[in-house]
């Protein structure tokens, strides 16, 4: 039963948008995008990655391709501040995440700053979760404001620094438990990345992520 969960994009806008296709073309084994390449395995981002980082772990997934219609519908949630698209995808977002709250995930989104939290006034994440009737627990914390991803080129993002940090006490409630990390866009996978690294030393029995654009 979904309880009266809806999607409030319309049938217009949704031609617009691409939805993840697992059973179409290739897809990177980590993150999910699709490869150009067929016979390849991992896009240029997680491969770079591995090279990167002394321990890669990633299984992502996501519900949509973050095209121009996904860039002007976050512009109009985000930093419009129109609150009232927070239900556009609703119910694709309740059925894609209820098996993990059926199968006792902790469900964490990821936060914002406190400033920025006072400028917007609302995370868009737990709203996302809030809309879907997603249970969710603020396990993660973000030290301090740092500029948008959307203002960092490529470069940048890849060497932004630990954004976020857990108290011993929250640690505690992941260690050996199923852990899904919840974002609104995936771009290079920086951010994502970052939550894991956080989450690791407490020792989740599992890491998953998920975004509702990649």
């Amino acid at each position: 039963m979904n309880q009266g969960i809806e999607n409030s994009c319309c049938p217009t806008c949704f031609l617009e948008i691409n939805r993840l296709d697992m059973t179409q073309g290739n897809h990177c084994q980590y993150c999910k995008k699709q490869l150009i390449n067929q016979k390849r395995n991992t896009c240029g981002d997680c491969s770079r990655w591995k090279k990167e980082l002394a321990q890669f772990e990633l299984k992502h997934s996501y519900l949509y391709e973050h095209n121009e219609k996904m860039k002007e519908y976050f512009k109009q949630l985000k930093f419009l501040g129109n609150i009232g698209m927070k239900d556009a995808f609703a119910l694709d977002i309740h059925l894609q995440l209820k098996s993990f709250q059926e199968e006792k995930y902790i469900i964490i989104p990821i936060p914002i700053a406190k400033k920025r939290m006072l400028d917007r006034e609302f995370n868009q994440v737990e709203s996302f979760l809030d809309s879907s009737n997603i249970s969710y627990e603020r396990l993660l914390h973000k030290k301090k404001q740092t500029k948008r991803q959307s203002e960092l080129n490529r470069k940048e993002r890849l060497a932004t620094e630990q954004p976020f940090f857990i108290t011993k006490r929250s640690g505690k409630k992941i260690y050996q438990q199923q852990v899904l990390l919840v974002d609104d866009v995936y771009t290079t996978g920086r951010t994502i990345l970052h939550a894991y690294e956080c989450l690791k030393p407490y020792k989740p029995r599992e890491i998953c992520s998920f975004s509702i654009t990649r």
